[in-house]
């Protein structure tokens, strides 16, 4: 997974640092000409970065409840981490119907949306992993000394949280430093 998402980090940065190699492609500039606005890294992605952030904190939560043999406060905070999870989607999808470029045609698209468009899927599938895991603390599966499945899962979203910050720094925000913004 590690790999997966510095294959993806590579390329943006081999396309950002590098525009004359394929001068062509983008006019020797980056983001390149053909982009004609890119997206406000303050606005929509600021949000999401801060809505990642309070959901590490509230799975950070459920898993302290649950090491405490705090059922209530496991369940609350599994809730939270879900509920922000699928706002992060909603906001991401929202993102892109609005987004300024398209996928096509150029590095800069193409490379934007496979690394936030694969990190949203890892946030799907870590949330369907913590839906999972909600189902069976209601299930009563989880005890204060096994519960192997809820801190896969909750370190999965932890490696989701930090690819965010990663991809906000460098993506959103050096990515577009000097140009246009909309």
């Amino acid at each position: 997974e590690v790999m997966f998402f510095v294959g993806w980090f590579w390329a943006f940065f081999d396309f950002s640092l590098f525009p004359s190699t394929i001068a062509e492609a983008v006019g020797g500039q980056w983001p390149p000409k053909a982009i004609q606005a890119v997206m406000d890294p303050f606005a929509l992605p600021l949000l999401n970065t801060l809505i990642l952030l309070c959901s590490g904190t509230t799975v950070t939560w459920a898993h302290h409840s649950l090491i405490h043999g705090d059922r209530d406060g496991l369940k609350k905070g599994l809730w939270a981490t879900v509920l922000l999870g699928m706002l992060f989607t909603s906001i991401q999808a929202y993102e892109y119907w609005h987004a300024p470029f398209g996928f096509g045609g150029n590095t800069y698209g193409s490379a934007f949306y496979m690394a936030t468009g694969f990190h949203g899927f890892h946030v799907i599938v870590g949330t369907i992993m913590l839906i999972v895991c909600l189902v069976r603390s209601y299930r009563g599966d989880f005890t204060p000394r096994q519960h192997f499945g809820f801190e896969a899962a909750a370190w999965y979203w932890h490696f989701v949280d930090v690819v965010w910050l990663f991809l906000f720094v460098c993506i959103y925000i050096w990515g577009n430093f000097g140009y246009t913004i909309e």
